[in-house]
Formats: structure tokens, C-alpha cells, sequence
């Protein structure tokens, strides 16, 4: 009997980007990031389109594909890998587009809605009404001192951000564009956002929703395909179809917020940035980023890893590990490469 070729479906960093998992068409994997590790393999029956981790526990969600007999779209498995089987299955009248998983709850994203369960007793706690969400797009905080979640307001380029803690709602006009990504800080501090055309990046202040920096990723059009902060927001990263993933520096945002900067690392800037907007101020005013890495894959994600390192996971089933240098920025040196299956 001929081996089937194993086909990798799906990857996905882990809460804290310790971990990355990968879905194939046979089950899932799971990897350690930094250092590149295999930890396991699980063969299951079907394609498994999605696996999201919760930090490095036993407890996973699982979400087959169209394929998979077994499992639809429409299905989210709470798996536990050390009892090998299912703590429950939920089922949704759409296909689901996305999963996060916090301590305490599971966020579900489908077309048109977001639906929030309690982890501990898979209850439902909240459905959120979106704007036509085909992407899948939300971002989500996971430190415990607050539940922040921003998903795609009804009003086109717009971003509505609730905070279950402080009981509140607002909506932020991002971009005049529908939204292509968006990304929460760990803790619930700073929103980053992209839309279709893909030429921008905005960072907002989430405590008030007033915008912090504007960077910029080229000139033409491109298709965001993932943002990620550094753990200590010193930087953001984004991947997009045109196969570089750019990095800015954070500097003027942590001024802004009062934080600290022990080394400022300043973007890159035009020198034409004094015309007036009907001139093309505002293209100047934009930062351009301050280190990127080049790869041949449109479609890639991304994390920080340690010692001024970005990793990189590819659709083709690649692991790169690059370094910053945070002195000259430019071009990273790519220091290892891996093949995931």
C-alpha cells in the first residue's frame, strides 16, 4: 500500500511563541520554536485544518476540514493529548475561520460572529456580531489581567475593541480599506492593524484607541499574512505574500506610552516628509522598516525568538531562525533552516 505524502494544512505559534503546531492531512505535530525541536506527532484520521495549543499543556482545539469525513469545519474539538480523545465537541452553523484559546476561554470566530466559552465548562458566555469576516480576523490578549478582544467593526476599515474587564466598547477607523490583519498585544496594551491594500501598518493605544505609529511596508499592494509584537514591544513584524517579512522599531510608540527606552533604534524615514498631505506628506510621514528578511514563500509567520532573532514558519513546510542586527538593521542573516515534514 502505497504512504501517503504528508501535506502540511495549517501553522500556528502557541500563546507565549515557546511552541508552533502544524496541521497535515494525517493528524498534527508539535514543535518546540527556539531552539527547532520536533516534541510529537499524532496520527489522526482526516485532515486536521487547524490545531492551536494552549500553552504547553495537554489541551489542544482541533478543527478538520471539508475533507475530513470525520471532522467539518463547522466542529471544534477540545482534545486532551494526555487522555487521547476528545473533552468536547462544539458545533456551529458556519464553517469557523479562527481559534484562540486563553486560561479561560475559547474564541471562536466564524463569517459572520465571534463566540466566547468558558474553558473550564465549555459554556457560552458571549456572541459578538462582526462585519463580513471571511478571513477569520481577531486579536486577543492572553495575560490575565485583562480580556481584550478587537475583531472587524460593520463599518468597513473600522476595528471594534471590547475589554471585559472595564466593561467597554469603542471602534477605531483604522483604514479606509476592509481590515486584512489585525493583532493584539499580549497584554491588551496596543492594537496593530493592516487592511487589503496591505501598504500600511498602524499602531493604536488600546486604553483610548489614539493611533501611535504608522509604518509602512512598501508601495505596492500585498496581501499581510501575519503581525506579530516582541515580547517586550520593542518591535513588530509582519509577513506578506511578497515573501519579505519586515520589522520596525517600536521606539516612538514606548516614547509615547512613557515606557523606558534603553537603546532607541529609529525606521527609516524620507527626507520629504515636511511636504504638506495634498503633496504626499502623509506617504513620508510614514516609517519604513528598520530590518526585514527575505524568503521565496507567500505565505509565512512569524515570532521573536531570543538574542534579537525572528522566526519564520512557511507554507511550503519551512523553519528559518534569522538575526537582527540592531546596529546597521537591513538585511538579517538567516543562521539555520529546517524542513518541517
Amino acid at each position: 500500500m502505497e504512504k501517503k505524502q504528508k501535506k502540511l494544512l495549517f501553522a500556528g505559534f502557541n500563546q507565549d511563541c515557546q511552541c508552533f503546531s502544524v496541521g497535515t492531512n494525517s493528524g498534527f505535530i508539535i514543535y518546540n520554536t527556539d531552539p527547532f525541536k520536533k516534541n510529537f506527532e499524532r496520527l489522526l484520521e482526516g485532515e486536521i485544518a487547524m490545531v492551536v495549543m494552549l500553552y504547553r499543556t495537554n489541551i489542544l482545539a482541533l478543527v478538520g476540514s471539508d475533507n475530513n469525513m470525520n471532522h467539518k469545519k463547522s466542529k471544534l474539538i477540545i482534545w486532551d493529548d494526555n487522555k487521547k480523545k476528545a473533552l468536547s465537541e462544539l458545533k456551529f452553523n458556519q464553517n469557523i475561520m479562527n481559534v484562540k484559546l486563553r486560561k479561560d476561554k475559547i474564541i471562536v470566530v466564524c463569517r459572520d460572529k465571534i463566540y466566547i466559552f468558558t474553558l473550564a465548562t465549555f459554556k457560552n458566555e458571549d456572541q459578538i456580531e462582526t462585519g463580513d469576516n471571511s478571513h477569520g480576523i481577531v486579536g486577543v490578549s492572553f495575560a490575565q489581567e485583562q480580556t481584550v478582544l478587537a475583531y472587524p467593526d460593520k463599518v468597513k476599515g473600522h476595528v471594534r475593541v471590547k475589554n471585559y474587564e472595564k466593561q467597554g466598547i469603542f471602534s477605531i477607523n483604522a483604514h479606509e480599506n476592509n481590515l486584512a490583519h489585525i493583532c493584539v498585544s499580549t497584554d491588551g496594551n496596543l492594537l496593530a492593524t493592516a487592511s487589503e491594500q496591505g501598504t500600511l501598518i498602524r499602531v493604536f493605544n488600546l486604553e483610548n484607541g489614539e493611533p501611535l505609529q504608522e509604518l509602512r511596508r512598501g508601495k505596492d499592494k500585498a496581501d499581510i499574512k501575519h503581525i506579530c509584537f516582541s515580547p517586550d514591544y520593542k518591535f513588530i513584524a509582519a509577513s506578506s505574500n511578497k515573501g519579505t517579512i519586515h520589522i520596525w522599531s517600536l521606539s516612538n510608540t514606548l516614547k509615547q506610552l512613557n515606557k523606558s527606552v534603553e537603546f532607541e533604534i529609529e525606521n527609516k524615514t524620507s527626507g520629504f516628509k515636511w511636504l504638506p498631505p495634498f503633496l504626499g506628506g502623509d506617504f513620508f510621514k510614514s516609517e519604513w522598516s528598520f530590518a526585514k528578511v527575505r524568503i521565496t514563500d507567500p505565505r509565512s509567520i512569524c515570532c521573536f525568538g531570543s538574542d534579537n532573532s525572528i522566526i519564520i514558519i512557511t507554507g511550503e513546510g519551512r523553519y528559518y531562525k534569522a538575526i537582527m542586527n540592531l546596529e546597521t538593521g537591513g538585511d538579517c542573516d538567516i543562521v539555520k533552516e529546517e524542513s518541517l515534514l
